[in-house]
């Protein structure tokens, strides 16, 4: 049943690491209810309302490593995994109702994205050009002005740019298939232009490495992950550069939906997620010291 419901996921085009995320809240559960009846033949397709909540308490209080109580996100996103999975179960008529559905989820995870201040980004680009690294400009660049992913920075191709003196655009497919046309500025049409220009490569896609024509993402987490090193901005990192994107969107005036459709940030039906992107309009401690300054009489 549930090699069923991953042929299901392929089907409707959802990404191999959201396949494998699935997969490892099953055996996550699996071993659990493994774990409490020894030496038993288990079938966790046929888990009931009190397998599902007494699993909740465990996850609660030792469901973590070492013992420990597992993390609001792990828990938060394990139960939202079990419950489309035997929704499914229950949808093929394999059983009559689905025993996640009446349990209360765990507490969500207070989710706090980090970015850079500008005086962070000002430093991170000093290091950049100190180092210079015409390629490693131009990813940290392609992070900060088009907000990609690590896995779509990877895959961006050449043929998925258009670069000219006056305009740019990058075409990106994003997360399940859901592509979207970027503009690229006038700073990140240069600095793409002058890696390319000295890139001695023939591999169709734009950023390569010396062992490959492609980069991987532990490549330019890597890469990434250097430069936190040399600045020591401690909340350096990729997902961080992304939400620096999303967060300078907000803070220049631009709404939420187009902050959405340039951040990729779309429902099952198509339409821009606007309760996602609204975590960027948290405010950050620059914002709060701006707002401060606003009301100084001096």
């Amino acid at each position: 049943m549930f090699e069923e419901f991953i042929r299901h996921l392929e089907d409707r085009g959802v990404s191999p690491k959201t396949i494998i995320s699935y997969q490892g809240s099953w055996k996550r559960f699996v071993a659990w209810l493994q774990s409490i009846h020894p030496g038993e033949q288990v079938h966790a397709e046929y888990a009931t309302q009190k397998d599902m909540a007494d699993f909740k308490r465990y996850l609660l209080v030792a469901g973590g490593r070492n013992g420990k109580p597992a993390s609001p996100a792990t828990n938060q996103l394990t139960f939202v995994h079990l419950n489309a999975t035997f929704r499914f179960f229950a949808e093929m008529g394999y059983l009559p109702d689905n025993p996640v559905g009446r349990i209360k989820k765990p507490p969500r995870a207070r989710r706090l994205p980090k970015w850079l201040s500008r005086n962070e980004q000002n430093a991170l680009l000093r290091e950049v050009r100190n180092q210079a690294s015409k390629r490693d400009h131009a990813i940290v660049l392609t992070f900060l002005r088009l907000g990609l992913r690590v896995h779509e920075l990877c895959d961006l191709q050449l043929t998925d740019l258009t670069l000219s003196e006056r305009k740019g655009t990058a075409y990106i497919r994003g997360k399940g298939d859901k592509d979207r046309e970027l503009p690229v500025n006038a700073e990140l049409r240069a600095a793409l232009q002058g890696y390319l220009n000295e890139r001695d490569s023939d591999s169709p896609y734009v950023f390569v490495s010396k062992r490959s024509s492609k980069c991987s993402e532990r490549g330019i987490q890597h890469i990434i992950e250097k430069y936190r090193d040399r600045t020591k901005i401690k909340h350096l990192s990729c997902h961080c550069l992304r939400h620096t994107f999303g967060h300078d969107l907000l803070a220049a005036g631009n709404d939420l939906q187009k902050v959405a459709m340039l951040m990729g940030h779309y429902k099952e039906d198509g339409t821009p997620n606007i309760e996602m992107t609204m975590i960027y309009t948290t405010p950050g401690t620059d914002d709060l010291e701006a707002a401060v300054e606003s009301i100084s009489w001096t």
